[in-house]
C-alpha cells in the first residue's frame, strides 16, 4: 500500500512564476474535484439505476436477480428478450426521423441566403463528422436508461494544413456525465462545469502523458477524498472538464448594427476596434458574460490546459429520456425501468413451463413382469429407437397387452400467466403489437400507418427530447461557424436533399479606394443567426410524398405537366434521375427558367435558337406581315386618289356657287337701282332670293354626303390612310375649298365618283353643267 501524499508546502510572496503556475493549477485541481465530487454524489441513484438498466437488457443473465437464481438452483433460468425489441422500435423510429436543422437570421445584418449558407455548413459538419453514429449511439443509451451524450470537438483538417474544422463526436460512456447539479435546463446550457470521465488502462496512460505519473494503487489520500475509483489496479481515470467562468465583457454597438467585442486588450486588433468605435460614434457598455475553457484532469494533476473554448455554450449535449423533479431530487429513466418486473415474470413463467412440459420424463409403459421377461432390453429403448415392433409374453393374470401411462398436460395457470406478463410489458413501455408491424384487422396501408402512428404516441416523448438535443447541437455549431470558418475558404455544403454542392464563403467582391472589399458574399462571420429544429420524416419518405402528391396533381389538371415534370423526374429514386431533370428543365418556358437561376444564384440560361420549323414558320409570318402592309399601302392610294377627286368636285360646286351669288348680287344690284318713281307709290323693300337659301342647303347636304363617303370608303382596321392630308371635315387636315387661303385656286376637277351629288346651276337660270361620271 503506497504511502500517503504529503500535502503541498506554503508558497512565499516571493515565489517564482513557475511555482505562482503550480500553484494555481494545484487550486483548479482541488475546486474541480470538490465539484466532482458534488456532482457525482446528486445523480449517483439514477446513475447506478441506469447502468443496471443497460446490464438487464445486455447482460446474459441479467434479467434474473441473484436471490431469484439462488431459489431455483439448478432449475432453468431462461431469458426470452422482449425488452430488445420494443427499444429497437422506438429508437427504429428515431432513426428513420432524419432531424431537419433550420438556420433563420435574427438580426439586421443576417441574411435569408447566408443562413441557407449555414444550415448547409451544418450538414457539412455532421456529414464528415459522420454524426448520425453519434446520435444513434447516444439515442440507444437515452431510450434504453434515460441519458446519452455527443459532444462537439475542432481539429485541424489534416497534418498539413492550418484549416480548422468541426466534428461531432460520440461519448462512450454517455451515462457517466456529470454535470453541475444546479443546472435545471434540459440541454444544460445553464450549467458552469461538466466532467466527461474517460478510464484508460495504465499503460495508455504513462504512454500518452508520461511527465503526469499516475496515482498510485490505493492512494490513502485519494480514499480520504472519495476518489478511490480514479486509480485502480488496472486503469487511471482521465476526466475532460469543461468549466464556465463569469467575466464582464466590454462591448461597441456601431452605428450600422455590427458589435464589436473590446474585452481583451491583449488583442492585437484591439486599438484599430477602439479608434473605430470611438470614431463612428459607437454605444459602448459592459455585460455580464462568460468564457469557456476546457482542461484534461487526473485525480492529481491538470494533463492539458486551459484551453479556451471561441465558443458561448459548454460544446457537451445531453439527450434524455424521461425526468421528473421530486422535492429536490431528480429522477430520470428510461423505457427499461419500470417494465424490469413484467420481463422478469415473463421470464420466470416460460421458464417454468418449459420446465414442467420439456424436462419431464416422457410416458412409461405400464406392463407385468412376465410380459417383459427376456425382452427386457427392446423395451428400455422403446422411447429412444423406433423398434418394427415390441415383443411381449402372454400372461393369464393380465389379459390386455403393455399400454402407455397418459402423457402430462401443459398448465393453464402457467399459459395465462405468460400471457399476462406479455401484455403487462406492452403496456408499460406503451409499444403494441400494432407498432411491431404485427397483422391485424387494418388492410389499407393508409389505416397500418394510422394504427403504428397510434401505437408511436406512448414513446413519442423520446423523439421530442432526441430532437431538442439536435436543435442545441445546431445551435453550438452555428456560435462556432464565424470563429472557425472565418476565412475565404471553397467548402462541400450539403442540402436538405443530400446533394453536395460547392460554395464559397467569406468572398471579398470588389475594392475600394482604400484596398478594402466593398462587398463580402456569403459573409458568416457577421450577424446572429437562431436554429430552428424541424422533425420529421426522412428526405427519402418526403421525396415519395412529394412524387405521389405531384401525380395526382398531374392526373387532376394535366395542364400543370409540362411546368412540373422536371420535378417529377428529380424525385425519382432510379439512377440518373438529376440529370434527366436537368435537361427536361432546358425545355420549361424562359419565365421558369430565370427564376429557377436566380434562386440557385445563377446567371439567366441563354436564349436558345429556334428550331427549323420554327425558323420557317416566322418566316411565314414575316412575309405575310409584307403583304398585309403592302395591300394597306395600295388601299391608302386609292382612297387618296378618290380623296383627291371628291376635292376637285367640292371646288368645282364652291366655284358655280361663287358664280350664282355673284349673278344674284348683280340682279340686286339692278333691283335698286334710283328709277322714276311712282306719284303716290311707296319704295319697294328688296326682295330675297329663294336660291341662295336652296344653294346653302345643297351645299350643306353636299358636305354631309362627303363625310359618309369617306366614312364608308375608310377600313375599319387600318384607319384613315397617312397621306399627309387628314380628314377633309377634320380641322387639322388641308382646308376644304370654301376654307382655302385667298389667292389659292382649286385643283382643276377629274369628275365626280359613282353616286355623287351634283347641282344644276338652272335652277339659278343659268344652263345646265354636264354631269361628271368617275
Amino acid at each position: 500500500m503506497a504511502q500517503k501524499q504529503p500535502k503541498r508546502p506554503a508558497r512565499s510572496p516571493s515565489e517564482k512564476p513557475e511555482a505562482k503556475e503550480e500553484r494555481g493549477l494545484d487550486t483548479i485541481v482541488d475546486v474541480a474535484m470538490k465539484r466532482w465530487r458534488r456532482a457525482d454524489e446528486a445523480d449517483r441513484d439514477n446513475r447506478m439505476l441506469a447502468y443496471e438498466d443497460l446490464e438487464f437488457v445486455e447482460i446474459p443473465g441479467a434479467q434474473w436477480t441473484t436471490e431469484a437464481k439462488a431459489m431455483r438452483g439448478d432449475r432453468p433460468c431462461l431469458e426470452f428478450d422482449r425488452m430488445g425489441t420494443t427499444i429497437a422500435q422506438i429508437t427504429g423510429d428515431i432513426r428513420q426521423m432524419r432531424p431537419a436543422i433550420k438556420v433563420v437570421p435574427v438580426d439586421s445584418r443576417g441574411d435569408p441566403k447566408t443562413a441557407d449558407t449555414i444550415a448547409g455548413l451544418v450538414r457539412y459538419v455532421e456529414n464528415r463528422s459522420d454524426a448520425p453514429a453519434a446520435y444513434f449511439s447516444a439515442a440507444d443509451q437515452q431510450v434504453t436508461a434515460g441519458i446519452g451524450h455527443w459532444k462537439v470537438m475542432t481539429e485541424y483538417g489534416s497534418d498539413s494544413t492550418f484549416e480548422q474544422e468541426i466534428r461531432i463526436a460520440p461519448v462512450p460512456d454517455g451515462v457517466g456525465v456529470r454535470w453541475d447539479p444546479d443546472a435545471v435546463l434540459p440541454t444544460r446550457e445553464d450549467a458552469r462545469f461538466c466532467f466527461v470521465p474517460l478510464d484508460m488502462s495504465r499503460d495508455i496512460y504513462e504512454e500518452t502523458y508520461p511527465d503526469k505519473p499516475a496515482a498510485e494503487i490505493g492512494d490513502a489520500d485519494l480514499t480520504t477524498r472519495g476518489l478511490a475509483e480514479w486509480a485502480t489496479t488496472d486503469t487511471v481515470r482521465v476526466a475532460e472538464y469543461w468549466v464556465k467562468t463569469p467575466q464582464k465583457k466590454r462591448l461597441a454597438l456601431m452605428p450600422d448594427g455590427e458589435i464589436l467585442d473590446l474585452t481583451n486588450k491583449a488583442d492585437e486588433d484591439y486599438a484599430e476596434k477602439l479608434s473605430m468605435a470611438e470614431t463612428a460614434g459607437a454605444r459602448i457598455e459592459e455585460r455580464d458574460g462568460h468564457k469557456v475553457e476546457r482542461y484534461i484532469l487526473s485525480a492529481t494533476d491538470v494533463l492539458e490546459g486551459p484551453t479556451p473554448w471561441p465558443g458561448r455554450f459548454i460544446p457537451v449535449v445531453p439527450v434524455i429520456g424521461i425526468e421528473m423533479t421530486i422535492g429536490k431530487n431528480r429522477v430520470r429513466r428510461g423505457v427499461v425501468r419500470k417494465a424490469k418486473d413484467a420481463q422478469r415474470a415473463y421470464n420466470y413463467s416460460r421458464s417454468t413451463q418449459t420446465e414442467v412440459v420439456a424436462l419431464q420424463p416422457k410416458s412409461p409403459f405400464v406392463a407385468t413382469v412376465a410380459q417383459l421377461k427376456g425382452y427386457e432390453n427392446v423395451w428400455e429403448t422403446a422411447n429412444t429407437v423406433s423398434h418394427p415392433f415390441l415383443p411381449y409374453n402372454s400372461d393369464p393374470h393380465a389379459p390386455n397387452a403393455p399400454q402407455r401411462v397418459q402423457p402430462p398436460v401443459a398448465s393453464a395457470g402457467l399459459a395465462e400467466l405468460t400471457r399476462e406478463a406479455a401484455e403487462d410489458i406492452k403496456a408499460v413501455t406503451g409499444v403494441y403489437d400494432a407498432s411491431l408491424g404485427a397483422r391485424s384487422n387494418e388492410t389499407s396501408g393508409k389505416a397500418i400507418r394510422a394504427r403504428q402512428q397510434e401505437g408511436d404516441v406512448g414513446s413519442f416523448v423520446y423523439i421530442v427530447n432526441f430532437s431538442r438535443a439536435i436543435r442545441h447541437t445546431g445551435a453550438i455549431v452555428c456560435d462556432l461557424i464565424p470563429h472557425i470558418y472565418d476565412t475565404n475558404r471553397t467548402l462541400r455544403i450539403v442540402g436538405e436533399d443530400g446533394k453536395v454542392d460547392r460554395v464559397e464563403i467569406n468572398k471579398p467582391e470588389g475594392m475600394s479606394l482604400d484596398d478594402q472589399p466593398e462587398a463580402i458574399r456569403n459573409d458568416v462571420t457577421v450577424g446572429a443567426y437562431d436554429v430552428a429544429m424541424e422533425m420529421g420524416a426522412s428526405y427519402t419518405t418526403r421525396r415519395e410524398a412529394a412524387l405521389d402528391g405531384m401525380i395526382s396533381l398531374v392526373q387532376a389538371a394535366p395542364d400543370v405537366a409540362p411546368l412540373v415534370i422536371d420535378l417529377m423526374a428529380k424525385a425519382q429514386d432510379w439512377p440518373m434521375a438529376d440529370k434527366v431533370a436537368e435537361r427536361i428543365r432546358t425545355m420549361l418556358p424562359p419565365a421558369i427558367q430565370a427564376k429557377e437561376a436566380q434562386e440557385a444564384g445563377e446567371p439567366p440560361p441563354a436564349a436558345v435558337p429556334p428550331s427549323p420549323q420554327e425558323q420557317a414558320a416566322m418566316q411565314a409570318q414575316e412575309r405575310q406581315a409584307q403583304l398585309a402592309e403592302a395591300q394597306h399601302e395600295l388601299d391608302g392610294a386609292k382612297l387618296q386618289v378618290e380623296h383627291q377627286k371628291l376635292q376637285a368636285e367640292m371646288a368645282k360646286i364652291q366655284a358655280e356657287v361663287e358664280k350664282a351669288q355673284l349673278d344674284h348680287q348683280a340682279r340686286m344690284a339692278e333691283a335698286v337701282r334710283p328709277s322714276e318713281p311712282v306719284a303716290g307709290a311707296a319704295p319697294s323693300a328688296p326682295v330675297e332670293d329663294p336660291r341662295i337659301d336652296a344653294m346653302a342647303s345643297a351645299l350643306q347636304q353636299l358636305g354631309d354626303m362627303v363625310t359618309m363617303l369617306m366614312e364608308e370608303m375608310t377600313p375599319p382596321e387600318a384607319g384613315p390612310p397617312d397621306d399627309g392630308m387628314g380628314d377633309p371635315m377634320s380641322q387639322d387636315g388641308p382646308p376644304l375649298p370654301d376654307m382655302m387661303q385667298p389667292g389659292e385656286m382649286p385643283a382643276e376637277p377629274t369628275g365626280a365618283p359613282q353616286g355623287a351629288l351634283s347641282f344644276d346651276p338652272s335652277a339659278l337660270g343659268e344652263p345646265a353643267a354636264p354631269t361628271m361620271v368617275s
